[in-house]
């Protein structure tokens, strides 16, 4: 069923779509389904994921077998009955029987055990990092490839790359290509979700194809990156590689976890960002165009409310909504595409839940240039890259602005502030991918501290500081997780031992101060313990991951939320230990 409901809002329109799924039937407790997984090459197998969708359904869920090959779903998460399709998910292996399905009754548990064999086509089922580890290549050709703010796996996998057939000189038109799309806005997934969209910076688009240069880094030259991407790929009857070093499958405290992937509604979202109310209620944006939504944690319904569409008029051909933060109240703030604003990031928002009403931020002394956000200890909004802008919730008016990158005692260079965060002390803090470093501002004094990281040329990208005062960022070029103490001024940096991984960004500690960070290269969560070091590896579901933001669920803290915008889907992880 499908409810619409549009509301005026002054100079923003917002229209309301919800979508419905169908109640729970069955019982709670006990097992659903379960069985034992095993092959003729390895016997019973562990760390293999078994994801389960029932027919018309909008969301799945996914168990990974344990040591003995055992294989569980509980009956809290197959709640309804029901025939329920299967497939699973271990690199070199294919099921026997290509599509099983199997029926899910109430109050009673189901088995079935799953034969598996060797797969007919490992090429399909790798990831970025198996396939950048498994061609030949220097360590820097592949760092051409990988280690870019927005390389060729920001948008999609390096299968697509090596499975080519260019020549040297057709991959610098295709680079040229590339780089003409919006790349925060564009996600080519493999499963028919996500959406392609073209920058509208026409100045940008037209100096592209005079540049010799691509992604970020100083000396990135495209001829000699298309130079090496014809070395690697299908371009003169090459053959794909006859091995591919693949990473591990889970293990043990790995194979603990259970794994909800949610579909929204619109199967085109590119959802860069999502955060999760005080309530529970994960809240998302879509990058490319002007939508925010949120979903119903217990039942799945999803409720999307559509900004008002740019005029004609407009100098921005398309909009979007960047980051979300929720505040104390449960209102999403978000920056969405605004005539007033130069940017596509725009201008911030808070969208009022109690009233369906879309309230703009004013007070600004410049023109605001901000994309993500962070709430402070006494529940200001904060955002902007060179000048951190803060915002008084009550009002939506700007009380203090600073530009940090004009400060005496910093050293010179590509300064590219990211991810804002906010100590305990309400003090802005914010990575530095341009200089690799952590800045620091003072509010009363207005002094800058300013912090490089252990590793050099880390790349320090998004994260969030707990409330120990502990910054928590993923280092996407240094494939590390990163935490700077303000309180002490000192780093700590947990290698998950996986190169190329990128850490994209960290989330705060759960419940038992565990900390999560992303490797969209390949497709796992890293769980850090930071009392003991331990990184567990949890793998994904789905080839295509692609998270920019991770959230401890504030009402149940053992649970991870994030949305992945490379399929359009929110998921949630349960770590069962």
């Amino acid at each position: 069923m499908r409810k619409g409901i549009v509301v005026a809002a002054g100079a923003l329109v917002c229209a309301a779509m919800m979508w419905v799924g169908r109640p729970v039937v069955s019982a709670q407790g006990g097992e659903a389904l379960g069985g034992v997984i095993s092959s003729q090459e390895e016997g019973k197998m562990e760390g293999v994921l078994v994801t389960a969708r029932r027919e018309g359904a909008n969301y799945d869920v996914t168990v990974v077998s344990d040591a003995q090959g055992k294989y569980s779903f509980p009956r809290t998460h197959l709640k309804e009955a029901g025939k329920y399709a299967l497939k699973i998910r271990a690199v070199g292996f294919d099921l026997v029987e290509a599509a099983p399905t199997v029926d899910v009754t109430a109050g009673k548990g189901t088995t079935l055990d799953l034969k598996l064999q060797k797969a007919r086509d490992i090429s399909s089922q790798v990831t970025s990092v198996e396939w950048i580890t498994s061609v030949p290549g220097t360590p820097a050709e592949k760092a051409l490839v990988i280690k870019q703010i927005a390389s060729c796996t920001y948008c999609h996998s390096l299968e697509r790359v090596l499975k080519s057939r260019h020549n040297a000189e057709q991959f610098v038109n295709v680079i040229n290509r590339m780089q003409r799309y919006y790349p925060d806005g564009t996600i080519a997934g493999t499963e028919g979700r996500g959406r392609a969209q073209f920058d509208d910076n026409e100045q940008y688009l037209a100096s592209v194809e005079k540049n010799p240069n691509w992604g970020y880094v100083p000396g990135a030259n495209k001829v000699e990156l298309g130079k090496y991407l014809a070395t690697i790929n299908q371009s003169g009857g090459r053959p794909l590689p006859a091995t591919f070093n693949l990473l591990p499958r889970p293990k043990g405290k790995g194979t603990r976890v259970i794994i909800t992937q949610y579909d929204m509604p619109r199967k085109d979202t590119v959802a860069h960002d999502m955060d999760v109310a005080p309530d529970g209620t994960p809240w998302y944006t879509d990058q490319s165009r002007p939508w925010i939504g949120k979903m119903d944690p217990k039942t799945g319904v999803f409720t999307e409310y559509a900004i008002r569409p740019l005029p004609a008029t407009s100098h921005h051909k398309f909009a979007g909504a960047s980051d979300v933060q929720v505040d104390r109240e449960g209102n999403p703030w978000f920056p969405t595409t605004d005539d007033t604003v130069p940017g596509h990031f725009g201008l911030i928002h808070k969208f009022d839940v109690k009233t369906k009403t879309f309230v703009p931020t004013t007070g600004y002394a410049g023109k605001p240039s901000t994309q993500f956000m962070s709430i402070g200890p006494d529940g200001k909004i904060w955002s902007g890259f060179a000048t951190f802008y803060r915002i008084d919730p009550k009002t939506a008016a700007v009380d203090w602005e600073f530009d940090w990158t004009k400060a005496s005692n910093i050293p010179k260079g590509p300064h590219s502030g990211y991810e804002i965060a906010v100590d305990p002390k309400g003090n802005p803090w914010i990575t530095d991918f341009g200089m690799s470093a952590i800045v620091g501002v003072d509010v009363k004094t207005k002094t800058v501290k300013y912090f490089p990281t252990p590793t050099p040329a880390a790349q320090p990208r998004r994260g969030k500081i707990d409330a120990q005062g502990r910054y928590w960022f993923g280092e996407y070029t240094g494939d590390k997780i990163g935490m700077f103490d303000t309180n002490t001024e000192k780093f700590t940096e947990y290698d998950p031992k996986i190169p190329f991984a990128a850490p994209y960004t960290a989330s705060t500690p759960d419940a038992q101060g565990r900390v999560y960070a992303p490797s969209n290269t390949a497709d796992r969560l890293f769980r850090v313990d930071p009392k003991t070091g331990e990184i567990v590896t949890y793998l994904m579901p789905v080839k295509d991951f692609d998270t920019k933001q991770v959230t401890i669920d504030p009402v149940n803290r053992k649970a991870v939320w994030f949305a992945n915008e490379r399929n359009a889907r929110i998921v949630k992880v349960e770590p069962l230990d």
